[in-house]
């Protein structure tokens, strides 16, 4: 009796791996980069001005898409840049280069809102949205 569960278990632990590989999922087909402009989402901030923001190639910035868990945005952008904790609004002053290896920058508000679905855990992007249409044209057209 322990002999053919000893083979059963070892036969299904060898079979797991193929029927793994055969029902691998198709990778999902590529989205177009989408965020909304709002000037009107940005609040006057006390010494906003002067916030030092970060400096990103919009390469890295288009990663951040609808769906994205909130905490992978920290290895991206960092912490939000307005004091925001445990809100469901993030903001950031970004800059980007003007060309590649510039020294000249172009300076960016964007805002990352989260929405966590019920029965779910995790908080994920719902929506990004940027101050300017410029900026947010920098971000789709990178490759």
């Amino acid at each position: 009796m322990k002999t053919r569960f000893l083979a059963l278990t070892i036969l299904t632990g060898l079979m797991s791996p193929a029927a793994a590989v055969a029902q691998k999922a198709p990778p999902p087909p590529a989205t177009t980069y989408v965020a909304s402009v709002d000037p009107s989402a940005f609040h006057k901030a006390p010494l906003e001005h002067k916030k030092l923001g970060v400096t990103v190639s919009p390469a890295s910035v288009r990663l951040i898409t609808p769906g994205v868990d909130k905490f992978s945005i920290y290895p991206l952008l960092g912490p939000p840049h307005f004091g925001e904790g445990i809100t469901r609004r993030w903001n950031y002053v970004l800059f980007f280069p003007v060309a590649p290896g510039s020294v000249e920058r172009v300076r960016c508000r964007m805002q990352i809102r989260f929405e966590r679905q019920r029965g779910r855990y995790s908080v994920t992007v719902s929506e990004v949205i940027w101050q300017e249409q410029s900026c947010a044209d920098r971000v789709a057209a990178a490759s």
